[in-house]
């Protein structure tokens, strides 16, 4: 009797054993087949705004989208119609940068690609629009460049040329080859 007990105590002690081995297989198939997929993003939205503050609490930027898409792997997101205004240090918008798609990246560095429109919000700059195929914006520095055709607009003045660089922050913008300028001179009515 005694040796039908320890026969029967081991042989459920093994199907105890190997129903914890089976168990635990299944759960690392299902840890496997849940891994991120590196082609779907981590998460996405619609109809996105996202505001970002410096660290003394100022506004410095907002960015609304249609869409947006962050991939945590590769630390990149993507925006659909994108729409950045951008903020100086007393919290009044400077500029709005319009475009058909932009990618950010982990380093704060936006690319705008197709229909990059820039346009100034304030009255005193004597640059009031930038249009370009694709840019690159540092968030940080605010310096914006491109090496597409590049139209700037400004009081009295149309330049184009070949690439850019430029600062929004200090309101600068520098066309660097093959460059054409066409001035509008105003004229003064003179009262008779």
């Amino acid at each position: 009797m005694d040796r039908i007990k320890s026969w029967l105590v081991i042989t459920l002690v093994l199907i105890i054993l190997a129903l914890i081995g089976w168990n635990l297989s299944d759960s690392d198939e299902i840890k496997s087949s849940s891994a991120t997929d590196n082609s779907q993003p981590t998460y996405q939205s619609q109809e996105a705004i996202t505001f970002v503050y410096d660290p003394t609490g100022k506004l410095t930027y907002k960015l609304v989208a249609d869409d947006v898409q962050n991939y945590a792997e590769s630390k990149l997101t993507w925006f659909t119609k994108p729409v950045l205004i951008t903020y100086d240090s007393n919290a009044i918008a400077t500029w709005t940068v319009r475009a058909n798609k932009a990618k950010l990246t982990n380093d704060k560095m936006l690319y705008l690609y197709g229909d990059v429109q820039v346009d100034s919000l304030t009255n005193t700059s004597q640059l009031q629009r930038i249009t370009t195929e694709n840019a690159i914006i540092n968030l940080t520095t605010q310096d914006v460049s491109s090496d597409d055709q590049v139209t700037l607009i400004g009081v009295g003045l149309k330049s184009v040329g070949m690439k850019m660089r430029g600062n929004l922050r200090n309101k600068t913008a520098e066309l660097i080859e093959k460059v054409n300028t066409y001035y509008e001179i105003q004229h003064e009515k003179q009262n008779p």
